[in-house]
């Protein structure tokens, strides 16, 4: 059982970083009162799903409004403003969402002209079935600011980030408009008058959708719980350093992320077991590990990739970018752009995490990290939800509460923190008491960090047998094939290579992708060359010659 003593001694210092985290944002507690949810009236699931959210956030369907909206992702201008921007913001008027007059004056492309004082909106929902952005429309008069660079004199643009500006009076339609509330966990009355923030519930599906709202509630039921990456190695210093920083701000709370500083993203045999957190750059489709059919995050899993176009498309499970497939495969908050945003005026990854680890809602976080409006930047996610609901301390209390899986991951991350000083000390007692959590919580996690609580101890042989259980599995998730292969490889450096051959035998007669065999047959090969096993080693060889012939024939 995970006693407190053996709590304290794994996890020293955490919940002080957690509360010394320099920014706060604090709990406002009628948020989802103020919610309004905008649904298209002509897609019978954009309204559905905008029931379904207002009842499980316990808002009032008074809240929803479905618009005349058109089909598809893109929209023009013109249809912006005639079909979503004027119709909705005349009915916030009249409901008493924005304290505004509106005028007989129009501007130069037609929109009314409004005199506005305030707003009581928490969040603005955009449901799957409202138009994601708006492409350049042909004979809309320029407006771009004086000095604006050529690059950036377009009005194409998130529909979501023009919304943001939807109490102010004729907004600039070309560029972009300074976030007035970016890096402020408590702006004032003025900075936040002048945004409506808001989130957009999309993705692929409408089940992977509701999915995605049902998996933000469980983790604050819970707590977040799982793993933490961060893929460094894009194309910019700037931007690299931005997710060193997130590395240093999970690590500082606990979480001891996984850090991947190659210039590729990370590899299809990379360990991506119950990630909870995932946060990397520079590739324009979802790749890696996350590609293998079936994979799944964590319940409320928070994902970012940086790239110019990672939201162009919601509707692909496996193109249109990142934004999408997150969805796909069970992310619960995500930040995209929808066309080339340009790096500086992205959402900054070191401040949307930090942000929520230190309290904020996915909604504030989204505009906490954002620095600029009006232009192409997306949230995707119920911006209600606040992944430090349920806290650390809170967690370890309702340990039993927790399915078995997550449970393990939790005790996993807590002897990470201690496996993490490369210079402490493993005390008998401390590996044993490792090696009796795995009996309460068994599985391939908590095994992985229990054998190198063993191997710091001094106690390899331990270490072995206990890795050595790996390969007696007949099934294994998807998302653990990589932490089995790390298993396999470290059973080979400890020089276990019956083990080691056995564990990689297991992993082979998985469903893997032709990537997947093809990165791990050859060190399959070798371990069992190691142990004697000439009959897999013949297998084996046979299969990879098959694989890289048909790969290569495929241009693979």
């Amino acid at each position: 059982m995970f006693t407190p003593r053996f709590f304290a001694l794994v996890f020293v210092g955490c919940l002080t970083a957690l509360a010394a985290h320099a920014v706060e944002f604090p709990v406002v507690e009628d948020e989802a009162a103020r919610v309004v949810i905008v649904a298209n009236k002509n897609d019978p699931e954009s309204v559905e799903l905008a029931r379904f959210y207002a009842d499980r956030r316990e808002i009032s369907r008074n809240n929803i409004i479905a618009l005349d909206l058109p089909a598809g992702e893109e929209m023009d201008w013109i249809q912006f403003r005639d079909r979503l921007y004027q119709p909705l913001q005349k009915w916030l008027i009249e409901e008493g969402w924005l304290e505004a007059i509106e005028m007989d004056l129009v501007d130069d492309i037609g929109r009314r002209k409004v005199s506005t004082a305030g707003h009581r909106i928490s969040y603005l929902v955009t449901c799957r079935g409202v138009p994601l952005k708006i492409r350049q429309t042909k004979d809309i008069p320029a407006d771009a600011p004086e000095g604006l660079s050529d690059n950036l004199k377009t009005h194409r643009a998130a529909v979501d980030s023009e919304l943001a500006l939807i109490n102010q009076n004729a907004p600039l339609r070309d560029g972009l408009v300074r976030n007035p509330i970016f890096g402020k966990s408590a702006p004032g009355m003025f900075e936040a008058d002048a945004v409506v923030r808001v989130s957009r519930l999309d993705g692929p599906t409408y089940p992977m959708v509701r999915r995605m709202i049902e998996s933000a509630l469980e983790a604050e039921a819970h707590g977040l719980v799982g793993r933490a990456i961060v893929d460094i190695g894009g194309p910019h210093k700037r931007g690299d350093n931005w997710f060193r920083e997130s590395a240093k701000i999970l690590d500082g709370l606990g979480w001891v992320p996984q850090v991947d500083e190659e210039r590729s993203t990370l590899p299809p045999s990379a360990r991506a077991d119950g990630v909870a957190i995932y946060l990397g750059w520079y590739a324009g489709t979802i790749n890696g590990p996350f590609v293998e059919k079936g994979y799944q995050f964590a319940p409320g899993a928070i994902a970012l990739h940086l790239h110019s176009y990672s939201a162009a498309s919601l509707r692909l499970v496996n193109g249109g970018g990142w934004s999408g497939p997150f969805v796909a495969r069970g992310v619960a908050a995500t930040v995209g752009n929808v066309y080339e945003p340009f790096l500086e005026f992205t959402h900054h990854p070191q401040m949307l995490i930090g942000a929520m680890m230190a309290g904020a809602t996915f909604g504030e976080a989204a505009y906490f990290s954002l620095p600029a409006l009006s232009w192409q930047c997306i949230a995707i996610g119920d911006p209600l939800y606040r992944p430090t609901r349920t806290p650390a301390a809170l967690q370890m209390e309702r340990l039993d509460e927790l399915p078995r899986r997550w449970a393990s991951y939790l005790v996993a991350r807590h002897l990470e923190v201690k496996l993490a000083d490369a210079e402490a000390e493993v005390t008998p007692e401390e590996s044993r008491t490792a090696g009796n959590l795995f009996g309460d919580y068994p599985t391939l996690a908590l095994a992985w960090q229990a054998a190198r609580m063993k191997e710091r101890a001094g106690d390899k042989a331990g270490a072995v047998t206990q890795l050595g259980m790996a390969g007696y599995l007949s099934r294994i998730r998807v998302d653990e094939w990589g932490l089995v292969a790390q298993i396999a490889n470290q059973l080979t450096e400890w020089e276990d290579h019956k083990s080691a051959a056995k564990v990689w035998k297991m992993l082979l007669n998985q469903p893997l992708s032709e990537v997947a065999q093809k990165r791990w047959l050859p060190p399959a090969i070798e371990a069992a060359r190691a142990a004697g096993d000439f009959t897999d080693v013949v297998s084996w060889e046979r299969a990879l010659s098959t694989l890289t012939s048909v790969m290569d024939a495929e241009g693979n």
